[in-house]
């Protein structure tokens, strides 16, 4: 758990050099937004996070540990509750809010930053 990263993850890193081969400048992890977003446009106001399948509990691609179950079920529900209230902090400060999931990115990085670059045009 302790080799657990939560920033600088590979498919941030994929994500943001698919970002940059677009000319596109941001802030990575700004700790003053609520939630730290990966990826943030301060002029467009717009914060992007990478979410991990496993953490953030993808509807089809997440499968709950089978040992320390009611741990694991508390993490991982605390866990979506955190990203709901997070978005909610955005969005009331006039933020726009994207997700892009981990195992879309490591699968086509082009085709999974496809949302944040309609937001900025």
């Amino acid at each position: 758990m302790k080799n657990v990263r939560s920033a600088g993850t590979q498919a941030e890193r994929m994500a943001r050099t698919a970002l940059r081969r677009h000319g596109l400048y941001f802030a990575k992890n700004v700790a003053s937004l609520p939630g730290s977003p990966d990826i943030v446009f301060r002029k467009k106001r717009l914060a992007v996070f990478v979410d991990s399948d496993f953490w953030h509990c993808h509807p089809t691609r997440f499968t709950m540990p089978k040992s320390n179950a009611r741990y694991w079920v508390r993490k991982i529900a605390g866990n979506v509750q955190r990203d709901a209230r997070v978005d909610r902090e955005l969005t009331s400060m006039n933020w726009r809010v994207i997700r892009i999931w981990e195992h879309d990115i490591l699968a086509d990085p082009e085709q999974a930053i496809r949302p944040v670059l309609r937001r900025l045009r």
